[in-house]
C-alpha cells in the first residue's frame, strides 16, 4: 500500500474478500467535535432560556454566534496560511495587524482622549515591539508562526487592555481634579 492510500480520510483495507472502511479517522473527528458541540449546547440553552422568558435576545444571540463562527473560520484559514509560509514577513504583518485593532480597540475605550486611537497604537507597538524583539534576539524562541503568534498574541492583547484602562482612568482622573490641574498649569 503506498503512502497516500493509507493516510487518505476512507482509507479502503481490504480483508479477504470484505472491504472495510477505516473509521479511526472519522471517530477522531468525531472526539474532536464534542467541546464544540458542548459549547453550542450550552449557548443554545441560553437561546432557549431567552425565548421562554420573553428576554427578546434570541435574534442577538443567534447573529453573535454565527458572526463568531464566520470570525473564527477565518482567522482559523489565515492562520493555517501563516504557518503554511516560510516567510517572515507574514508574521510581522499580522503582528501588525493585531496591533492596529488592539490600538483601536484600546482607543475606543478612552474617546474623550485626543487622538487616543493613535496614542494606544503607538504604545502597544512600543511596548510589544521591544519585548518581542528582545526574546527572539535572546533565542528564547525561535522567530517562526508556531511561537511569535500566540506570544505576540497574548502580549497585545494584555497590552490592549492594561492600555485601554489606563487611557480611561486617566481621563476620568483629569475630569474629577480638574480644578487640580488648571491651578497648577497656572504656576
Amino acid at each position: 500500500m503506498d503512502f497516500k492510500t493509507h493516510f487518505s480520510p476512507l482509507n479502503n483495507t481490504t480483508f479477504g474478500s470484505e472491504t472495510t472502511m477505516d473509521v479511526s479517522v472519522f471517530m477522531d473527528f468525531l472526539k474532536g467535535m464534542l467541546k464544540p458541540l458542548a459549547a453550542t449546547s450550552v449557548v443554545l440553552l441560553a437561546v432557549i432560556l431567552s425565548y421562554f422568558q420573553r428576554l427578546g435576545l434570541e435574534t442577538e444571540m443567534v447573529y453573535s454566534i454565527v458572526r463568531a463562527f464566520l470570525q473564527l473560520s477565518v482567522i482559523g484559514f489565515v492562520l493555517e496560511f501563516i504557518f503554511s509560509q516560510n516567510n517572515g514577513g507574514w508574521i510581522v504583518l499580522a503582528y501588525l495587524f493585531m496591533v492596529s485593532v488592539a490600538g483601536y480597540t484600546a482607543g475606543q475605550r478612552a474617546k474623550h482622549v485626543p487622538r487616543g486611537k493613535f496614542v494606544a497604537g503607538a504604545s502597544i507597538l512600543a511596548g510589544t515591539s521591544v519585548t518581542m524583539f528582545m526574546l527572539v534576539i535572546l533565542n528564547v524562541f525561535p522567530f517562526t508562526p508556531r511561537y511569535i503568534i500566540p506570544v505576540s498574541g497574548m502580549m497585545v492583547g494584555n497590552a490592549m487592555t492594561v492600555t485601554g484602562v489606563t487611557m480611561k482612568r486617566l481621563r476620568d482622573d483629569l475630569k474629577s481634579q480638574k480644578n487640580l490641574v488648571c491651578f497648577i498649569h497656572e504656576f
